[in-house]
């Protein structure tokens, strides 16, 4: 039987918890059934076929940093299918004041307010691409080799041409005199593209990839009957707000271990049903990437001669219920964290951010 769940940590917790093991707990990021289309979509930023209707919302937007944080003063929801050649994600965002002005391809499209999408399509790998759209529908679209913690080269060259995209503002566009409501974004993304950054590997029902969304928000204000982001007293122009659908617990989109678990069903019941997330290994996912931005920041503010100090931060840990050893290595070219769990499964990351699994299939 074909699974679609993520590699399975097998854990022992009726096994002995040593006393000096530490608890954490760490905050799973969201998870989402993408259906397959059995239409074919108008891509015109209305999202009116059955197939939308049939979809799922995911969770409204919050915060960048997590739900502690001031909840989004406007609501932003996502919709997302599938079909042989295209994902598609439907955007829908609340919005009074629709604007935009920039209009050149591959410009920094979150100097205005814009709705952003990020792939991972391999979670053992480091490289993922970026689309993000102003409402205009003026198009970013970006590669990235690995996160910019580990100065991770960006390609703007990198182009994915048969992008369509459909932008419905329910209002007037660039009108400050009057209120509207909000803006919807349609993209439809080429899968293949996202394929060959992941060296041709398969895609179809019972693919997994990591995705996020950030919707980027100014304050504005009315300079010779323009938009333009706000300003204070001193000229200085103010921080934009950040709201995501699997929260980052940082300001910083860059850090793919928190972006959602997106599974890719054929609408059937039976495979929706076993396209789940699964807990035991997301928390290990986790964990490592906690241990790995420890160790990060550790090197970030050693000397030197100093590189291959390991940060102290214990070697037994329980998180989310599941129990796992943590090994740290130095190594010639930096270090290696191993995680394993009571029944000696594997995953473990490099200095650079490369992962390696037993269950990686």
């Amino acid at each position: 039987m074909k699974k679609y769940i993520l590699l399975g940590l097998v854990l022992c917790l009726s096994c002995g918890a040593p006393s000096t093991r530490k608890n954490l707990d760490l905050a799973l990021p969201k998870d989402y059934v993408v259906n397959k289309s059995k239409e074919t979509l108008t891509v015109d930023g209305l999202a009116n076929e059955k197939a939308w209707e049939d979809a799922e919302w995911t969770d409204l937007f919050m915060d960048i940093q997590g739900p502690e944080q001031s909840t989004p003063y406007y609501n932003t929801r996502v919709k997302m299918l599938w079909d042989d050649t295209y994902f598609y994600v439907y955007a829908e965002m609340e919005e009074e004041h629709v604007w935009g002005d920039i209009e050149e391809r591959d410009a920094v499209i979150f100097y205005n307010n814009d709705f952003e999408v990020f792939i991972k399509p391999n979670e053992f790998q480091p490289y993922y691409v970026e689309f993000e759209v102003n409402a205009l529908g003026t198009l970013w679209d970006l590669f990235l080799a690995r996160p910019y913690r580990r100065n991770g080269p960006v390609l703007d060259e990198w182009d994915v041409n048969d992008t369509q995209i459909g932008i419905d503002v329910r209002g007037t566009l660039n009108d400050f005199r009057d209120r509207d409501r909000g803006w919807s974004v349609e993209l439809a993304i080429p899968i293949a593209p996202i394929n060959a950054i992941d060296r041709g590997r398969s895609f179809g029902e019972g693919s997994m990839w990591r995705v996020n969304f950030s919707r980027v928000q100014w304050d504005f204000q009315i300079t010779d009957g323009r938009y333009e982001k706000k300003t204070d007293e001193q000229g200085r122009r103010l921080p934009e707000y950040n709201w995501v659908w699997s929260p980052q617990m940082a300001i910083d989109m860059h850090r793919p271990e928190h972006w959602g678990y997106v599974f890719f069903v054929d609408n059937s019941v039976d495979s929706a049903s076993r396209a789940h997330l699964n807990q035991s290994t997301a928390s290990a996912y986790q964990l490592l990437f906690h241990l790995y931005r420890k160790q990060i920041a550790l090197q970030n503010n050693t000397s030197e001669k100093s590189r291959s100090i390991l940060v102290d931060e214990g070697l037994d840990f329980e998180v989310n219920g599941y129990v796992f050893n943590a090994e740290f290595s130095p190594t010639n070219l930096g270090f290696e964290i191993i995680l394993k769990d009571l029944s000696g499964n594997i995953l473990s990351i490099n200095q650079d951010g490369y992962i390696r699994s037993s269950y990686e299939k």
